[in-house]
């Protein structure tokens, strides 16, 4: 695969468009829960790969929204059941890929090539979902030793164009206690932005895998 040193010029033009389309993270629309961009996103009889799937929490979370998917999961760890330990494991193509908190794990060169590689075992005009922690709110990244890269928005949205998939939506997630809720986000939202600090916990960017 290309190393990424030889794309820059196209890294910084996708993720100036994507600066076009939201000049600040607060531009960004905001949503509570992740289940919302499975409900949207998923449907009945999809095939779904799971990827960085752990405990496989997700299998449960998706058929408890009712939908009705066929499940698969990849995972390095072997300390769980899974059905690939690596995505050159991978010989069949998914509807729908998810990647939950899982790429800022990796270094820069490393995540772009799963992208690419996840895209390859993407049907045309199938999906990625992936997120990861909001570097506004610098807590959520910092507080695992573990992370490797961090990214903004923009970034990760760049990323996933020059693996080949063209961006449909953005969101940031954000979820408390009703009062601290409206706390963070109504009356003191103002002051969030004049200290270049968000609430949100999490980035979420949809992909549509190109033709």
């Amino acid at each position: 695969m290309e190393n990424i040193s030889g794309e820059w010029s196209k890294l910084f033009a996708y993720r100036d468009r994507m600066h076009a389309r939201y000049r600040e993270v607060w531009d960004i629309p905001l949503i509570k829960k992740r289940s919302q961009l499975l409900k949207r996103y998923l449907r009945s009889g999809m095939r779904v790969l799971d990827v960085g799937a752990g405990m496989k929490g997700m299998k449960a979370e998706i058929a408890g929204l009712g939908i009705d998917v066929h499940y698969k999961s990849m995972d390095i760890d072997r300390g769980n059941e899974h059905d690939f330990y690596d995505v050159a494991d991978v010989h069949e193509k998914f509807d729908a890929i998810i990647m939950f908190e899982v790429i800022e794990h990796l270094p820069l060169q490393a995540g772009l090539d799963l992208l690419k590689s996840l895209q390859g075992v993407t049907k045309e005009k199938g999906l990625i979902i992936i997120s990861t922690p909001n570097i506004f709110n610098p807590s959520r990244y910092m507080r695992d030793a573990t992370h490797v890269t961090f990214y903004g928005y923009d970034e990760l949205s760049g990323l996933l164009n020059l693996a080949g998939f063209e961006i449909k939506d953005v969101f940031r997630s954000f979820n408390d206690a009703i009062h601290r809720y409206i706390l963070k986000v109504y009356l003191f939202g103002f002051l969030f932005r004049f200290l270049s600090i968000d609430y949100a916990y999490s980035i979420f960017v949809v992909g549509e895998r190109e033709g």
